[in-house]
């Protein structure tokens, strides 16, 4: 429908509620498993550094008047393809009037769009990368530990030892993110093989944290967000985004660049007017006079590539 309003535009203000609200949603992790990279284009073409080569060892002895030993590397090339993804919300101007005095809708609606942006981003990233099929690092393409890590002889500390083992003896990386389904962490706070190490700590509390220091990695993060998968108005189905019985071992880089290795990267799209450079959020308001509303909008475009299938490992039903 026809908008009737001069007024359209990029709404500064509610792009900055909409930017703290993204970065202090901590339910939503996909920003922060796949570093991002602000690409202008929607689609384009990136290198990919051969990997044999690159690690290959070419330094050689040098005679007193002789050239250094000669070595080059090679490059193929991937692609990558933003999606746009986006929702608004109406406000009808009956409504705004109507409300009590310090209620400010303006700021509500951009948030409840924004959390249903990022809800999209996170069912977009565990679709192409917290699922089986995909990563190649570990001993095997994916795992189900011999002993699930529920029972009583679980050995989830020698399990992910061994895959960061086997990831980098192939790539010269050693992964240090741990993804893990909710089910997943509910029972490692209970497992006998990490209660055995913290039963000295100072608080023997089982946290992120902890498990952090007992896995050897930088950070663990709990993939806990779901989602209402009922139309509106049927009743509500609620259900996790990323299947709680799984986890994800992968490496990535604490500043990526662009002869970096790293599991993946989000390719977020920022070549139009008002897309943030944080992650490409764009937020709009604007009029629907034949509607009596003001529209508050968010928009994305961004790809989750896999760029290192061999710098993860996916663990597939590790808990019963």
């Amino acid at each position: 429908m026809p908008i009737t309003t001069s007024e359209v535009h990029v709404d500064q203000a509610l792009t900055n509620v909409s930017i703290a609200y993204a970065q202090e949603t901590s339910k939503f992790i996909a920003s922060k498993l796949f570093p991002s990279v602000n690409v202008s284009h929607l689609s384009n073409k990136f290198h990919v550094f051969t990997k044999d080569n690159w690690l290959r060892s070419e330094a050689g002895l040098r005679a007193t008047g002789a050239p250094t030993r000669g070595a080059n590397f090679t490059m193929s090339q991937d692609t990558y393809s933003c999606k746009q993804y986006g929702v608004h919300t109406s406000l009808d101007d009956y409504t705004v009037a109507n409300a009590d005095a310090g209620v400010d809708l303006l700021t509500s609606a951009t948030q409840y769009v924004t959390e249903k942006l990022l809800q999209k981003r996170d069912e977009v990233f565990a679709a192409a990368a917290f699922t089986t099929g995909v990563w190649t690092g570990g001993s095997s393409n994916d795992i189900t530990p011999g002993n699930l890590w529920s029972t009583a002889n679980g050995t989830p500390i020698k399990d992910i030892a061994d895959q960061q083992s086997a990831i980098e003896s192939k790539t010269g990386r050693k992964p240090r993110h741990l993804v893990l389904g909710k089910d997943v962490y509910a029972a490692l706070k209970d497992s006998d093989d990490i209660l055995d190490r913290v039963k000295y700590s100072e608080r023997g509390i089982v946290t992120t944290d902890l498990l952090a220091a007992i896995f050897d990695v930088d950070e663990v993060i709990v993939a806990s967000s779901i989602s209402n998968t009922a139309a509106q108005g049927a009743t509500a189905s609620y259900a996790p985004i990323f299947d709680p019985k799984d986890a994800l071992l992968m490496y990535k880089p604490a500043n990526p660049g662009l002869m970096t290795p790293s599991a993946g990267y989000m390719f977020s799209f920022t070549g139009v007017a008002g897309a943030d450079q944080f992650e490409g959020l764009r937020t709009l308001r604007y009029r629907m006079d034949h509607n009596h509303s003001e529209i508050v909008e968010t928009l994305a475009a961004f790809d989750f590539k896999v760029t290192g299938a061999d710098l993860g490992v996916f663990f597939n039903n590790c808990v019963a």
